[in-house]
């Protein structure tokens, strides 16, 4: 275990809630059965480690759990009517204590949207994001899939204290990690909303304006917020957001552990026009690109003591993450290829919104996780949609290039 996932183990001791993975997978109704999903679970499971592993409180190495039992782990039901409620229920409910492993599937069925929702919900201290979209294709595709793409180190490079002056761990006043309107305590309830464009729709904008697809995500993330401040009637300001970055290697890719850098984003909410925050963020992009924060930031990190990491994130400094994945290959569960897909995480103390985009092959998927106190978030996947939108309608004035940015 490394100090990250020492660091993670450590939440239910002071009883808190653990910090959770979850994937979510929606295909068409009909595609396949209970029944199809357990045999397809107990097939894979008995080759995956970090699904018969737990992270416990104190320890330095991986705990093996009781085998997992596939009709508890492995279950479903029908939701007709109410697959948003079931699936914010679902997010709600504790994982499995041990000494069964901490993870679950869920199959909630809903006829009347025509669609068969997976849910995959899994320790955060045994895995991240990355790694539970590898271990859901592992368990789960018909035929090996590719996955989020692996990271591929680069020559070293000193950048430890540049990781510190930016990393979630500082101190950060409310009104740059708080959106005007939201400071309302949170409730510790979550619930989810979303929306699908296509991913072509995604990749044509950033290759418009040069940019990568990440940017326009985080330029449309930029123009939601600010959107949602207006709304909210009051001062529309910058925002801090953590944004984790993954160093999983391809030989890790199934692997027991986290392996993702967590950094703070600006995000220029009070920059006026999209083509001026789209600027402001791939700036920042290449910025950190260019620092070798990302490498040196791990190494930096993975030498903290866990209980000082522990206490720094349990101080909730960071309100706010933002995740992009991307899942490479032809995607079919049991002859079936998934309609849209989410990676997030929850139970991070104080968090207010988790903002989430998950790409396959033909659907990019945006997804927003928020405390149920705020319910205009519920309308930030609208927003971001209509941000998305304002970019791809950019005059080339506007755009990046027309105001100084790369070709």
């Amino acid at each position: 275990m490394n100090a990250l996932d020492r660091a993670l183990a450590l939440f239910p001791e002071g009883g808190r809630a653990r910090m959770t993975v979850v994937h979510v997978l929606d295909f068409p109704a009909g595609a396949f059965t209970l029944d199809e999903l357990r045999a397809r679970a107990a097939e894979r499971l008995p080759g995956l480690e970090a699904l018969g592993v737990a992270a416990v409180a104190g320890a330095r190495t991986w705990t093996r759990t009781a085998p997992a039992e596939i009709g508890a782990h492995v279950g479903g039901e029908r939701v007709d009517g109410r697959l948003a409620e079931a699936t914010d229920e679902l997010l709600g409910e504790p994982l499995p204590a041990r000494p069964a492993p901490a993870w679950d599937l869920r199959l909630l069925t809903c006829g009347v949207e025509e669609v068969q929702r997976l849910c995959f919900r899994i320790d955060h201290a045994v895995t991240d994001g990355v790694g539970a979209a590898h271990l859901v294709g592992a368990l789960l595709a018909d035929e090996p899939v590719d996955g989020p793409h692996p990271y591929r180190p680069p020559v070293p490079r000193p950048a430890r204290l540049a990781w510190l002056g930016s990393s979630p761990f500082g101190t950060y006043p409310e009104h740059e990690t708080v959106p005007a309107g939201c400071g309302a305590p949170p409730s510790g309830r979550a619930a989810m909303a979303y929306a699908d464009v296509p991913d072509a729709a995604l990749r044509a904008v950033a290759a418009r304006w040069g940019v990568g697809v990440n940017d326009v995500y985080l330029a449309a993330v930029t123009g939601a917020l600010a959107a949602l401040q207006r709304r909210q009637g009051g001062e529309v300001r910058d925002l801090r957001v953590v944004m984790p970055m993954s160093v999983r290697t391809r030989e890790a890719r199934l692997s027991p552990g986290n392996a993702a850098l967590p950094a703070m984003l600006r995000l220029p909410c009070a920059t006026a026009g999209a083509g001026g925050r789209l600027e402001s963020v791939t700036g920042q992009a290449r910025a950190h690109k260019d620092s070798g924060l990302r490498e040196g930031g791990w190494r930096t990190l993975l030498r903290l003591p866990p209980r000082l990491l522990h206490r720094s994130t349990v101080r909730a400094v960071f309100r706010m993450a933002a995740s992009h994945i991307r899942i490479h290959g032809a995607y079919r569960v049991l002859g079936s290829a998934p309609l849209g897909t989410s990676v997030f995480g929850l139970n991070s103390p104080g968090m207010l919104g988790y903002f989430s985009l998950t790409r396959t092959a033909a659907t990019a998927r945006f997804t927003v996780v928020h405390d149920r106190s705020h319910t205009a978030a519920a309308e930030l996947p609208g927003r971001w949609v209509e941000a998305l939108d304002e970019l791809g309608a950019l005059d080339e004035r506007d755009g990046p290039e027309g105001r100084g940015g790369r070709p």
